[in-house]
């Protein structure tokens, strides 16, 4: 499903302007919720990555927590994507929401500025092992840029990298341990499939107008030594030199060489497709690893597939890094249970676990130890991709910057053919035009 980006920018906005600040971490002198305490059902709204198998993780995870919490029960609640900023958004203002959230990274500045999460105090972060035991650029969304109170505790790490068909990139004369290496053997890549006269298209990228678009452009502008943003997060970089190549570059990719089946569909839905098919290259997270290894049979993978890492840029290697953090709502009923389940899904053993039911990269960075994402050969790209990660700026304005990215660019990617580089100039200047015009207005970013 397309999100409704018009509501919900407007929704966000009318938040933003309700804002009242950040209140004060509270302060209690127990952590958790203890076993004597009266029963509670805590309600957990999640967002999947992708099919079943996240379902049936979150509710092991659920069965395994009240067989050392019987006085606490978990129900998950599924959120699609595509509905959960706007039923989120709801949920803050009318005070009837879960009680524990996933958040994903890229909202946390917003709906921290409005004062609707409830901070974890220093006990409860100590209580979790503190910031050292995550990904540092888990942490680095764990709290709104500038402030020193954690509003969502990292969960899952969202990490790309390529998938692509052993039996098309054979049949193309392409060996794959060169032909990912940097952006010419990308491309040159692209090229052999397509003038191998197949039956598959070189690509699989969908390219309708939605959130997850960005997160595939991103590393080719970072690649090209570009960035969306400045490093204090008030001005828009997409309309300099370096940014207009990353994306010309990408553009072109997509242009030229995507599945036009492909095109039509969101980000979302494209590993299914790539499952059943479409597109020789797609670039996923690592949730489909789990997926494709239980489902070896489906038309693209029977012939066999495998992993890459993102090709290196004018400037190295990047990746875009995201996922979700765990967060309890201010209006959640039963705070101190919420904290149990949150300490317990962040605990190294739950990690681990649902790492390997899912194939989604634990953020605690011990968690892969001894595991398959550790060893197995598919997740290798992936264990290669953590390190040259970049996250996005958690700012109070980011849901709107995404709205505007999404709704300025769509042009790029549904273009038939390559666009001509002051075709694409003209395309970011406005983009970036507005999203400065965002950036500036306090009631945008959360600022009174």
């Amino acid at each position: 499903m397309t999100r409704r980006l018009p509501a919900v920018a407007t929704m966000v906005v009318l938040l933003l302007l309700t804002a009242c600040g950040t209140a004060p971490s509270p302060s209690r002198g127990g952590v958790g919720y203890p076993t004597g305490q009266p029963s509670v059902t805590l309600d957990f709204w999640y967002m999947p990555y992708g099919g079943p198998i996240q379902d049936r993780a979150v509710l092991q995870e659920a069965e395994k927590f009240h067989e050392a919490h019987p006085n606490i029960t978990i129900n998950p609640v599924r959120i699609e994507w595509s509905e959960a900023l706007t039923r989120l958004s709801t949920a803050t203002t009318s005070g009837e929401g879960p009680d524990v959230t996933v958040m994903g990274t890229t909202w946390v500045g917003g709906f921290s500025a409005l004062g609707a999460l409830r901070p974890y105090t220093e006990s409860e972060v100590a209580a979790v092992g503190g910031p050292d035991v995550f990904a540092a650029a888990s942490w680095s969304a764990s709290h709104q840029l500038g402030s020193a109170e954690i509003t969502a505790l990292p969960w899952l790490t969202d990490v790309r990298a390529l998938f692509y068909r052993k039996d098309v990139l054979k049949q193309a004369g392409v060996d794959p341990a060169t032909a990912f290496t940097d952006w010419p053997a990308f491309e040159k890549t692209l090229k052999k499939i397509k003038d191998s006269h197949g039956t598959v298209w070189p690509l699989a990228i969908g390219n309708e107008n939605n959130f997850g678009i960005i997160h595939n452009v991103a590393p080719f502008i970072w690649g090209s030594g570009g960035d969306l943003l400045n490093g204090t997060g008030d001005h828009s970089l997409l309309a300099e030199p370096p940014a207009v190549d990353g994306v010309a570059y990408y553009q072109r990719l997509v242009g030229l060489y995507d599945d036009p089946k492909a095109m039509k569909l969101t980000s979302s839905d494209v590993p299914e497709a790539f499952a059943n098919g479409i597109g020789a290259i797609t670039i996923d997270n690592s949730q489909s690893v789990g997926d494709y290894l239980s489902e070896p049979n489906r038309p693209g993978l029977r012939n066999g597939w495998g992993t890459a890492p993102m090709p290196a840029g004018k400037t190295g290697r990047f990746g875009f890094l995201g996922g979700s953090g765990l967060a309890i709502l201010k209006s959640a009923q039963h705070p101190d249970a919420a904290f149990e389940w949150v300490k317990y899904l962040t605990s190294e053993e739950s990690q681990r676990r649902y790492g390997v039911t899912s194939g989604l990269w634990p953020s605690r960075t011990a968690a892969i130890k001894g595991t398959r994402l550790e060893t197995d050969p598919a997740y290798a790209a992936f264990r290669e991709m953590i390190p040259a990660g970049k996250m996005y700026p958690s700012i109070p304005a980011w849901i709107v910057v995404e709205s505007i990215i999404a709704k300025d660019l769509a042009d790029l990617w549904q273009s038939d053919g390559a666009l001509t580089r002051p075709q694409i100039q003209a395309i970011l200047t406005k983009a970036s035009a507005d999203i400065d015009t965002a950036l500036k207005d306090p009631s945008q970013t959360g600022i009174k």
